[in-house]
């Protein structure tokens, strides 16, 4: 071939398709304190990963500045001059930040690479949870623009089989462990599932490996190959 005849550099990438990133799957698992969200989160990542598929854990709330903020509020070492706790909107507006955060820092970006995310909490915790504190509807409004998951995992289970397993894991008493409390937030939760046809209701209250293996069957269309054409 004569040396005018070679490819330049941008007729080489003419004839080099790219290869778009298709982007990651974003997964949550939500359920009232002890329904086993924590425990399940690296069985689900193990499990993708198996799959052949890149995935990464999250948590909220996250590891950034708000998310540490919300941490010592929910464990009642951050409170008002007079000695009160934080209040139901001042808590639902630090959720609201710390999301804003997690997405910009971990989320978006591992999604961007088509890495699987799957986070320990999300959106609905606030739904489920503030919602008691404050307005539920003020509280959507706080998550205007964040990312819908292409699935929730709500891990259901009665209030005192998960005040059993706190009991057990010796976990510190936190904001919103009160049963009367979180039966309320219960209630909430099943009450967005049935709003919601990408939240999938697993029963939380069976062994760890039944209830991974009930998350793997719900999220396993997601993974599936694509048809051929």
């Amino acid at each position: 071939m004569r040396k005018k005849d070679r490819l330049q550099p941008e007729s080489l990438a003419s004839h080099c398709p790219v290869v778009p990133v298709v982007r990651g799957k974003f997964l949550v698992l939500e359920g009232i304190d002890g329904s086993g969200t924590t425990s399940q989160l690296d069985r689900v990542v193990e499990h993708i990963r198996s799959l052949g598929f890149a995935a990464v854990a999250t948590f909220e709330p996250s590891t950034g500045p708000v998310g540490r903020l919300l941490r010592e509020a929910l464990l009642g070492r951050l409170a008002m001059p007079d000695g009160r706790g934080l209040d139901g909107r001042t808590m639902a507006m630090l959720f609201a930040a710390d999301r804003f955060d997690h997405l910009q820092r971990e989320v978006e970006p591992q999604l961007a690479l088509g890495t699987t995310v799957v986070s320990d909490r999300y959106l609905l915790s606030s739904l489920a949870y503030q919602a008691e504190e404050a307005d539920r509807d003020w509280v959507q409004i706080l998550a205007r623009g964040v990312i819908k998951p292409d699935r929730t995992l709500l891990l259901d289970l009665p209030v005192e089989v998960a005040a059993k397993r706190r009991l057990a894991a010796g976990r510190p008493v936190e904001r919103y462990d009160a049963d009367s409390y979180l039966a309320k937030v219960a209630a909430n939760y099943r009450t967005l599932a049935k709003e919601d046809a990408s939240v999938v209701v697993v029963n939380g209250a069976g062994s760890k490996e039944e209830v991974t293996a009930a998350i793997c069957q719900a999220i396993a269309p997601l993974f599936a190959p694509p048809p051929r054409s």
